[in-house]
């Protein structure tokens, strides 16, 4: 990788039920966070902006219940519940 390149493991490994639900719900709530500050942020911006914003609410709060089902499911049936997450992150020059 490059100096404009880099590829961090934000998260690997095994986890409780509890712990998982500790590590997702943070994380998801941290978006859903993003984008409402970025909603009230938006002054000029355009309704696209808005609605970008807005869309990831919805698809987030949606995979937080499915989310919150399969911690249901590791919790009574006793699994663990492996969790492995990249970020990408690269420099790029505004269009």
């Amino acid at each position: 990788m490059t100096n404009t390149e880099r590829h961090i493991k934000l998260i690997e490994g095994s986890f409780s039920a509890i712990e998982a639900a500790d590590v997702l719900f943070s994380l998801i709530a941290n978006k859903i966070k993003f984008h409402n500050l970025q909603m009230l942020q938006i002054q000029e911006g355009s309704d696209l902006d808005n609605l970008h914003s807005a869309k990831r609410i919805s698809e987030l709060k949606h995979e937080k219940n499915i989310v919150k089902d399969m911690i249901l499911k590791a919790r009574d049936e006793g699994y663990e519940i492996d969790i492995y997450g990249a970020i990408e992150v690269k420099l790029t020059k505004p269009r």
